[in-house]
């Protein structure tokens, strides 16, 4: 029988690649793409695509049972600033917050991951069939870090993971030993352009992941957006953390910091 897996699909590059790569061996995918935020691309690679308004999850577990799925996994983001804008949950949605001790990421995740459950749907890990995007230590660019940039990334590095201790964010903006930035719920690219303007230059960002990190949801990720996002705010580093990030359309990322003398490096 042909594996099967529904791709809950939420903004960037993410869900397309993971649904291609699921393709090249041999994974039916069954996409369920949140309207405003999945690329239309996803159409292309999954065998089929429902379209869906975020915070309907009565709709979402109809389709799951609808397709049989056993196994499923969460890829891309949903920009959080929504939840205050324009969510409109259904009453299953209502029920999986009722009663939520406060409203972070892990929180709500872990109590989707129960109602899955409930319904017979394991949530596989966002890494499923997706190694070879966590990069080893190296620096990517042709221009390394100086001593003062190296330290910076230390600085940040340690600020960033007692900030995913607390479920905040996972980025950091530093410079020459000062913090300008840390990534609330605007998320991480908004957090470096905010950082990097505060910097007037030459800012370092980091990026880690949580220290108690779940697999199976918010893996920290970066790819061309993030790049052209330091570029905008005059970033002079960006720095994550080896085999624990996905670092998605590397190959143009590094061509375009290079172009511009951005250091991409994973410690």
């Amino acid at each position: 029988m042909t594996e099967r897996i529904a791709i809950i699909a939420g903004a960037g590059e993410f869900p397309v690649l993971m649904a291609r790569e699921l393709n090249r061996r041999g994974v039916e995918t069954v996409a369920v793409a949140i309207q405003e935020e999945a690329d239309k691309a996803i159409e292309a690679e999954a065998s089929r695509t429902y379209w869906q308004p975020l915070g309907k999850v009565g709709r979402l577990l109809k389709v799951l049972r609808k397709e049989k799925i056993q196994r499923a996994v969460l890829a891309g983001k949903v920009h959080k600033t929504r939840i205050f804008r324009d969510l409109r949950p259904d009453v299953k949605a209502l029920g999986l917050l009722w009663g939520l001790r406060d409203r972070k990421d892990d929180t709500i995740l872990l109590k989707v991951v129960n109602v899955l459950k409930e319904e017979g749907v394991e949530l596989l890990p966002q890494t499923t069939y997706m190694e070879a995007f966590l990069p080893e230590a190296q620096v990517f660019t042709r221009r390394h870090p100086t001593e003062e940039e190296k330290a910076d990334v230390e600085l940040g590095a340690a600020t960033a993971r007692e900030l995913g201790r607390l479920d905040i964010g996972q980025t950091v903006v530093v410079k020459r030993g000062a913090v300008l930035a840390v990534e609330a719920i605007e998320g991480t690219d908004q957090a470096i352009r905010r950082g990097g303007s505060l910097g007037n230059g030459g800012a370092v960002a980091v990026k880690v992941a949580k220290p108690s990190q779940d697999p199976r949801f918010d893996v920290p990720a970066v790819g061309i957006d993030t790049v052209v996002a330091c570029l905008d705010a005059g970033v002079g580093v960006l720095g994550v953390e080896a085999q624990k990030t996905f670092f998605f359309q590397r190959e143009e990322a590094v061509a375009l910091a290079d172009r511009h003398g951005l250091v991409l490096l994973a410690f």
